[in-house]
């Protein structure tokens, strides 16, 4: 597909195969006598979907998000390497970043990225990777891209960037010189709850086949199946995007002038510190939405929702609501149903 043709375009048809209405399942261990962890033509389809979408040389299915994390970010480091993060990504990617890289004996350095003089700080001292979310899982931090990829290719760092959170409908980091982008696609991408799944897509072709080299390696390869939801999710990605921004912001309006909530922060909301780079920089405010309530009343919210579920996970058509664990702290993924519907069910579960 070619990038002249437009988003919603390559979203339906790049990487499909011809002549068939769904490009099949290939749930077998050889085709043509190739052993199939390395490729399987039905993931194939997926990865060259998601390349074509990204903007990148070579995406690189994975089993799931985390599989994406390690993997990329394995392939570009080497004994002795240094990694600086943002100090809020998702829990599993902290636990990576700050416990199980430094047990192998990785330097990493966690800052808070929104801060200048500190990401300034954190790279006078050669770093390999520098690792962050444009819009952090949970707390929605909001990171200027642009500018932390500036000086991470200043002081010759690689940049990787999960965009889960936004997804390429609202959002491309490689438009601004990242050199990997991932997402666990299990998320917007599937967009319905069936598929575990993760993609990485990288700038450099050459670099994408060392990470090919590390997926095979270490395993984590996304099955058959899974594929298939994910090529048949995504035809459909801009259409919920939207219905999950308009939804969202909605949602944000009305748990900023609520009496029970103390705070609301959502990237389309004035209030909400970054907004204003949010506004420049994606094409939509995502679908994410969280909000502080009184000490100890986390659970009794929780426990009183009814179309929305007390449930992890993000990014799915119905909505999803889950608590810190401080209990002061809600993050909610907004889904697609009325927006009446999801406001009255937040409304009495707060009462």
């Amino acid at each position: 597909m070619s990038e002249e043709q437009g988003f919603i375009t390559r979203s339906i048809h790049a990487g499909e195969a011809e002549n068939t209405s769904a490009t099949p399942i290939y749930q077998a261990a050889t085709v043509d006598g190739a052993y199939l962890r390395g490729s399987n033509p039905t993931f194939t389809a997926f990865e060259e979907k998601m390349c074509a979408l990204e903007g990148g040389g070579r995406s690189i299915a994975t089993a799931c998000g985390m599989a994406s994390v390690t993997q990329a970010v394995m392939t570009l480091i080497s004994a002795g390497s240094r990694i600086v993060s943002h100090q809020t990504t998702y829990s599993w990617t902290r636990r990576f970043m700050a416990e199980e890289l430094p047990r192998l004996g990785f330097d990493v350095e966690i800052i808070d990225m929104r801060d200048p003089k500190q990401l300034d700080a954190a790279l006078e001292k050669p770093a390999d990777v520098v690792y962050f979310e444009p819009l952090a899982n949970p707390t929605l931090d909001i990171i200027d891209t642009p500018t932390v990829i500036r000086n991470a290719h200043s002081s010759g760092a690689k940049v990787v960037i999960d965009n889960t959170f936004l997804s390429p409908h609202l959002f491309r980091p490689m438009d601004h010189g990242a050199d990997v982008v991932l997402h666990s696609a299990t998320k917007y991408l599937c967009g319905h709850g069936d598929a575990l799944a993760g993609i990485i897509t990288t700038r450099d072709p050459d670099l994408g086949e060392e990470v090919v080299r590390t997926r095979n390696t270490y395993g984590g390869i996304l099955s058959p199946l899974n594929a298939f939801l994910l090529l048949r999710g995504i035809k459909t990605l801009s259409i919920r995007m939207d219905r999950h921004v308009e939804n969202a912001g909605a949602v944000a309006d009305f748990l900023e002038s609520h009496p029970r909530v103390r705070r609301t922060y959502y990237p389309g909301l004035l209030s909400t510190p970054g907004h204003e780079i949010a506004r420049a920089q994606w094409a939509g405010y995502g679908g994410m939405v969280s909000f502080e309530i009184d000490e100890g009343t986390v659970d009794r919210f929780l426990d009183r929702v009814r179309l929305c579920r007390p449930w992890v996970s993000l990014g799915d058509v119905g909505s999803l609501v889950t608590g810190d664990r401080e209990g002061q702290r809600v993050r909610m993924s907004v889904g697609l149903e009325d927006t009446d519907d999801i406001i009255r069910d937040l409304e009495q579960a707060l009462e």
